[in-house]
């Protein structure tokens, strides 16, 4: 509609212009020039009048100039100069059939300084600041608004376009969005508000100034013009940067849609379905459209990141089903029923954070654990961001799972499909750095060029390409391996035949990332575009919520966490396998290549802490402290079930990068053994050194008043034959278990190099799991009082205390056990109960 508005009204305003064009260019060149100077303004110029002697015209002065419009004379060309284009004289003139044209001063005053002729226009010209420029209108509604901004437009020397191509140099935009905005936006055409127009208009008379300079530029459309956004389900810190977002770039928010909204803006991640119903002219769309939008410094097209609802009656993940559409069987029956049920359930969430794992495939019986359709219908996509990268693990994957069912995993198999399930989401990742992060910094083709220079690009990504090419390489023959499995394959050369190009590509990129890190800082901060193109990418599903920083520490960790694989894969080879010796010297290779990369680089405040865990830790496995290994955080909580150390037993978990820690907390006022102890006490006890690897599921139990802040974890480790749940309940009821938990799963994607930490957390109801804590409180301390008797009446150590009491109580002729009945009966304040309470 605007259109046709635009294309209407720009003809009407051209109708008078063109009588004044058939006179003059029928007669111009046989007539004599003439200059009819109009108005007191214009006679009074000393600028004007001097540069008219240039032009060697006849020069004559008039007050209004209808005189010489209606004398009928046919042997001038008369050349009309007055300095106001919007007075009732100037449209009287432009409506009289006259020979000749109407110019400002300023265009006769430019040409003669720059000693050019007059431009011969087709219209009334009053300056030339908007020559070359071409104009295409959008979004206006009415007719006469248009009109007089077209008007504008031919008077300083420009032109008007209907339609949008790549002829047309600006648009004019009222509002932002539809075909020819998107058009624009596309071919990376300058679109500004009507303001523009007007404040060119008013430095119509200076000489010097062009509309398309760059102080005019302040005139570009914003990029949220016009627009009241909603944003649903962000993070308040990422809110607030948002609405500040929003209002430097044009926009306003509001926190409900009944006040004018015109987009809500949801995180898709947190929202699934929308609380509220809409109006059909609000749009809907993903984050990814708002960091995109500020990105290319304009409204992005909303159809490309519309938010799609789920489906109303999904097989979601609720706390009573899980990923793979089954519901947790419900423990009930007998004993032994419950126990064999609650191995099913573990079974279903152990799955769930291995659905993509190529020996999930094949030790799952396609009819105990899967429900009607394909598991690979739930597995996660990671061939979006692999799509030039094709993989043989596709075939191992597709391999029907019954077939598989028959085919017995050996410990050592395990291990290297484990290897093959980590280094292919590695080099996922590294593809995702490289095609959506790389490729998109450096595209010149997009709206306002390259996001940074060249330098910058190289100190971030360093020699990325090269990792990820010699990983291409070990993951091709790593699913040969695999596709071609026997039991004495050899897997060590994948390193050996490789470490050149390991020590070529790894210590330039790790020595060097405190400046990468730095470098990505700096761009963020001093570059709202990148930081825009950032926010934008961490919103795409293939960087699972995760910065570019936190995907490119991932060749940091690498080689570590290979080298502890193959250290698994070397336990369980036989020792007269030719692979043997080829892990051993695999390990070699890959620890000369990280000799090579200088510790003090990755060194952080987390590895410091590690040596005084370590201290308080008694019996802490060596294997804690390691260069690559970094301390997170810790928890302190009480054993819910009696798998690990005891029920109602506290324990501490100490979160490491890789691995996690499990203590048995000792209490300051704990009982101590009946004999001095020369060493001082340590505050924990080593209880087990777990790999987050070996983690599968994190389980959020839900909160009840019998059951609160009680949390399992799903465990299965090379070595496990089935699963083991360990619960716990935090103690500090001010620790966020949630932020605690989801820390947990970010470092678990981590260790097997996934995105998607999310699907690693599940949430159920303590039902389901068997877990209860009514009689936990009782139970422990039960168990307390009846370890602290069990010492102190100890045979072999009998505590002083107890003999003192025993020998007040024996006195007088021989021994006491010979002269009972002379003895009193002991009361209830007698010596020996008073000192077993001391001693207890």
């Amino acid at each position: 509609m605007s259109d046709r508005v635009s294309l209407m009204s720009c003809s009407d305003a051209s109708l008078a212009d063109s009588r004044l064009t058939v006179r003059q260019s029928d007669n111009e060149c046989n007539l004599e020039t003439r200059f009819i100077i109009v108005g007191k303004a214009c006679q009074n110029n000393r600028q004007l009048q001097k540069a008219l002697i240039n032009f060697k015209a006849p020069v004559l002065s008039s007050e209004d100039g209808l005189e010489y419009a209606n004398s009928g004379d046919n042997t001038h060309y008369n050349i009309f100069v007055l300095d106001d284009f919007m007075g009732g004289t100037f449209h009287v003139l432009r409506d009289r059939e006259v020979i000749g044209r109407m110019l400002g001063p300023t265009v006769i005053v430019a040409c003669s300084e720059m000693n050019q002729a007059l431009p011969k226009s087709s219209r009334p010209l009053y300056c030339q600041s908007m020559k070359d420029v071409i104009i295409c209108f959008t979004g206006f509604k009415s007719k006469t608004q248009i009109a007089k901004l077209a008007d504008l437009v031919h008077y300083m020397g420009g032109s008007i376009r209907k339609d949008l191509s790549s002829r047309v140099t600006h648009l004019v935009a009222k509002q932002t969005g539809g075909v020819k905005y998107n058009l624009a936006v596309s071919l990376g055409m300058p679109i500004l508000i009507d303001d523009w127009i007007h404040k060119s208009w008013e430095q119509r008379d200076d000489v010097t100034f062009k509309a398309t300079d760059d102080t005019m530029m302040t005139f570009k459309m914003s990029t949220f013009y016009n627009c009241c956004l909603t944003l649903l389900g962000f993070p308040l810190e990422e809110l607030k940067e948002m609405h500040k977002l929003t209002v430097e770039n044009g926009g306003t928010f509001e926190d409900n849609t009944e006040s004018g909204c015109t987009h809500v803006v949801i995180e898709e991640h947190n929202i699934k379905m929308l609380p509220f119903d809409l109006h059909p002219s609000v749009k809907v769309v993903k984050s990814e459209w708002f960091w995109g939008s500020i990105q290319m410094e304009a409204c992005a097209e909303e159809n490309m990141y519309s938010f799609e609802q789920a489906d109303s009656n999904p097989k979601v993940h609720t706390p009573s089903t899980n990923l793979l559409g089954v519901t947790p069987k419900t423990l009930s029956g007998s004993r032994n029923r419950k126990r064999k049920l609650l191995r099913e359930n573990l079974a279903h969430l152990a799955s769930e954070g291995e659905v993509d794992s190529p020996y999930f495939q094949m030790k799952r019986r396609s009819s105990e654990y899967f429900s009607s359709s394909s598991i690979f219908d739930h597995t996660l996509d990671t061939s979006v961001s692999l799509k030039d990268t094709p993989s043989k693990a596709d075939a191992v994957l597709s391999t029907p799972v019954s077939q598989m069912s028959t085919v017995k995993v050996t410990p050592r198999q395990q291990v290297v499909m484990e290897l093959l399930h980590t280094e292919t989401n590695y080099v996922t990742i590294l593809h995702t750095v490289l095609e959506l992060f790389k490729k998109g910094i450096e595209d010149p083709e997009q709206r306002g060029g390259p996001l940074l220079d060249p330098m910058d690009v190289k100190d971030i990504f360093g020699t990325i390409p090269s990792i990820y090419a010699v990983h291409c390489k070990i993951r091709e023959e790593l699913e040969e391996i695999v596709s071609n499995w026997r039991d004495d394959r050899v897997v060590g050369n994948l390193i050996i035949q490789h470490a050149e190009m390991l020590m070529k590509a790894y210590p330039p990129f790790v020595n060097f990332f405190e400046r990468t890190k730095a470098t990505i800082d700096k761009c963020d901060k001093e570059n709202a575009r990148f930081h825009a193109f950032l926010m934008k990418c961490r919103s795409r599903p293939e960087c699972g919520r995760q910065s570019l920083t936190e995907l490119l520490i991932r060749p940091v960790q690498r080689l570590p966490s290979v080298s502890l694989l193959l250290n698994d894969v070397l336990k369980h080879t036989k020792k007269d396998y030719e692979d043997h010796i080829l892990l051993n010297k695999a390990n070699e290779v890959l620890k000369e290549v990280m000799k090579h990369i200088n510790e003090d680089k990755r060194k952080t405040e987390g590895q410091v802490a590690m040596f005084d865990i370590v201290n308080d830790i008694d019996n802490c496995p060596p294997i804690l402290l390691s260069s690559h290994r970094n301390f997170v955080t810790k928890v302190d909580c009480m054993e819910v079930t009696d798998t690990l150390s005891g029920k109602g037993d506290n324990v501490t978990l100490f979160l490491f990068s890789d691995i996690i820690e499990m203590c048995k907390r000792r209490s300051k006022g704990n009982f101590k053994s009946p004999a001095v102890s020369k060493t001082p006490q340590k505050a924990y006890k080593h209880i087990e050194l777990m790999s987050l690897s070996s983690i599968k599921r994190v389980i959020d139990i839900q909160d009840t008043e019998e059951c609160k802040n009680v949390f399992a974890l799903v465990c299965r480790s090379p070595t496990m034959t089935k699963e083991v749940l360990f619960t716990f309940a935090v103690i500090n009821e001010d620790f966020n278990k949630d932020d605690f938990l989801r820390l947990i799963c970010k470092y678990m994607a981590d260790s097997v190099c996934r995105t998607d930490y999310e699907n690693l957390l599940a949430s159920m109801e303590a039902k389901d799991l068997d877990i209860s804590l009514n009689d936990i409180n009782n139970r422990s301390k039960v168990s307390r009082f009846s370890k602290r008797v069990s010492r102190a009446f100890s045979l072999k150590q009998t505590p002083r205390k107890l003999k003192r009491a025993m020998s007040s109580i024996s006195q007088s002729d021989g021994s006491p056990m010979f002269h009972t009945k002379s003895r009193a009966p002991l009361s209830s304040s007698s010596t020996l109960p008073k000192n077993i309470n001391n001693c207890l």
